[in-house]
């Protein structure tokens, strides 16, 4: 088949961050969140749920 070593879980669990590196989604994540957030609370002010 192939010569590939089956990893040995959860000795080799950190080996994910080298594929999924953070400092490529981590921080379009957060502003996606924060965009997201920003219009929750636009649109419930513009209805009128919001401080009084």
């Amino acid at each position: 088949m192939s010569d590939v070593a089956k990893p040995k879980n959860p000795e080799e669990d950190w080996k994910i961050w080298l594929v999924v590196n953070p400092a490529n989604w981590l921080m379009p994540i957060f502003y996606a969140l924060l965009l997201l957030a920003i219009a929750v609370h636009a649109v419930l002010f513009s209805v009128g749920i919001g401080f009084q």
